[in-house]
């Protein structure tokens, strides 16, 4: 679609600059753990505790524009930057609050392109479209790091910001030419009070109980799963005894999984029921998981196999819960509705990242991959019975 197109642009110079600006903020502090930590909160925490008030406004006004603003404001941030660290050396104060200013942005600019989505596409195509739109999303998350890393080594960060301001322009230009059209609405957009209309998207969700136990289990797969992107590195080196070379083809064949499971669920579109497709993908990632933990230490090659498989289970379920809600709420609402799905993900990111560190300092990395599985497992079997 040709949105997805637009934005890919966009996608892949932010991976681009979001990696290079982590990276430099390691090699000038020499890795400080509080800096990387308040830099990882500012990436995520502006996005989570705004994400329904960002959902409303998008609800309230047109899609394609918040997404150029969101976009524009990303390109902004990033010149300003450019600006600074072309004259001066920035602080590291003024690189958090860019981090902030972008996840701002992406509290706007993602609710409004799903909330666009059943605006462009048929029903039954949701999860086909849905399925490309993953696949766009994880090759630019896999090029945005390679690209970055390539300026990084012929030139500097400043130049690297110059490419987010590039890509932003490009997106928004492609986004001018496409109709998305407006959605009719049935409150009152200037009486509404923003309070009721977030409380609005608040009931979409718990007023229909499929809607709802999907977004909780969701949220606690989430959880479980998030911060073991942060350990596979560690289950690489810790369980296994090797170095970074095959850490980092650990991460290639996990990503290559994610490309994979996007394209099959975009070639293979809404085929199949959408909760049991869900539950496979939950399912395989649970097994997975609980696999790599109890493989023997000299079975490399078997935990190669099962990031993989945990990099496809990953499409699997996000896409079909994503063109579930498209399906069964109403298009007025999904800009909050979606907001708040993202919201709780984020917000219970933490949580998870606590539980794991604990698991383990008191256990082993592969003892968290196990116990993990476990709990996806059953929260695989949560799933099958939502209807």
């Amino acid at each position: 679609m040709a949105i997805y197109t637009g934005q890919f642009f966009s996608l892949l110079s932010s991976a681009a600059v979001q990696f290079s600006i982590i990276w430099w903020l390691t090699d000038t502090t020499g890795g400080s753990p509080l800096v990387l930590t308040m830099a990882g909160l500012a990436g995520f925490l502006p996005q989570a505790l705004v994400g329904p008030i960002a959902g409303t406004i998008t609800d309230r006004y047109s899609r394609k524009l918040m997404m150029i603003l969101a976009d524009m404001t990303v390109a902004f941030g990033s010149l300003l930057l450019f600006i600074t660290m072309y004259f001066n050396e920035p602080s590291i104060a003024l690189v958090i609050v860019i981090l902030v200013i972008r996840s701002l942005a992406t509290a706007f600019h993602m609710p409004a392109m799903q909330a666009s989505i059943p605006l462009l596409a048929p029903e039954e195509h949701l999860t086909k479209v849905a399925g490309w739109g993953q696949t766009i999303s994880s090759f630019s998350n896999i090029a945005g790091p390679a690209v970055g890393m390539s300026l990084l080594a012929v030139s500097s960060l400043e130049w690297v910001l110059l490419l987010d301001v590039f890509g932003a322009v490009i997106a928004s230009s492609i986004l001018i030419f496409i109709h998305i059209p407006r959605v009719s609405r049935t409150e009152d957009v200037e009486s509404a009070s923003m309070i009721t209309e977030m409380k609005e998207g608040y009931h979409a969700i718990v007023k229909h109980p499929v809607v709802l136990k999907l977004t909780i289990t969701m949220t606690i797969v989430a959880m479980l799963y998030i911060p073991l992107g942060t350990y596979f590195p560690l289950m690489t080196r810790n369980h296994f005894e090797k170095g970074v070379v095959e850490a980092g083809i650990v991460e290639v064949i996990f990503a290559t999984g994610l490309i994979v499971g996007g394209a099959l669920l975009g070639v293979l579109g809404d085929r199949f029921d959408k909760i049991k497709t869900m539950t496979a993908g939950i399912l395989l990632m649970g097994v997975a998981l609980f696999i790599s933990g109890i493989v023997s230490p000299s079975l490399f090659i078997v935990f190669l196999v099962m990031a993989g498989l945990v990099g496809l289970s990953g499409p699997l379920f996000s896409v079909p819960f994503y063109a579930f809600i498209q399906t069964e709420i109403q298009p007025h609402l999904l800009g909050r509705v979606f907001s708040f799905v993202t919201s709780l993900s984020l917000l219970a990111t933490p949580i998870g990242y606590a539980v794991a560190g604990v698991l383990i300092e008191l256990t082993s990395v592969a003892t968290l991959f196990s116990i993990t599985g476990i709990l996806i497992i059953i929260n695989a079997v949560i799933t099958s019975k939502a209807k």
